[in-house]
């Protein structure tokens, strides 16, 4: 049975492949420079990294949320005054097109809510039509636009 957990120091190698397996696929926005061992080290210190896991314990997919600078200087609609930021959800290619993203993420929202968060904001890849589709799904709400690292985001936020 599937099952959703942090993840441990011993599961940094296979997210980092995990991450590095979808480099180049349609929309998403990573490199061999991003996401790196040190954000996996960096999440999992944190307990900021979630694991989707197989009846194996195989890693299918992952999402970090927690909170982060990086987007505090964007204007957003809110004015959220403890929001974490949701980045780096990655699903198996294997395992794409099976709602896996939709599960962790739902998970990843009921938890940020239990943790006092007030609310997630992120950015997504205007070229990443899945992830759109998925936040969308969500009820996320997009509120903006910025151009960060060459590449061009819509912003998210949904409010608890």
């Amino acid at each position: 049975m599937r099952h959703i957990r942090y993840a441990k120091t011993e599961d940094t190698e296979s997210i980092v492949n995990l991450y590095q397996t979808l480099i180049g696929t349609p929309g998403c926005a990573w490199s061999m420079e991003y996401p790196t061992i040190e954000e996996v080290q960096n999440d999992i210190n944190n307990s900021s990294l979630y694991c989707m896991c197989d009846d194996n314990d195989n890693i299918i997919a992952v999402a970090a949320t927690g909170y982060d600078s990086e987007l505090e200087h964007l204007s957003w609609d809110s004015m959220m005054k403890n929001p974490c930021v949701l980045a780096r959800v990655g699903v198996k290619q294997s395992m794409q097109n099976q709602g896996l993203g939709y599960v962790i993420v739902e998970y990843v929202i009921k938890d940020a809510k239990k943790q006092g968060f007030d609310g997630i904001r992120m950015l997504v890849s205007k070229a990443n039509p899945s992830a759109l589709a998925l936040y969308e799904k969500l009820e996320f709400q997009r509120c903006g636009e910025t151009k960060m690292y060459n590449i061009d985001w819509f912003c998210y936020e949904m409010i608890f």
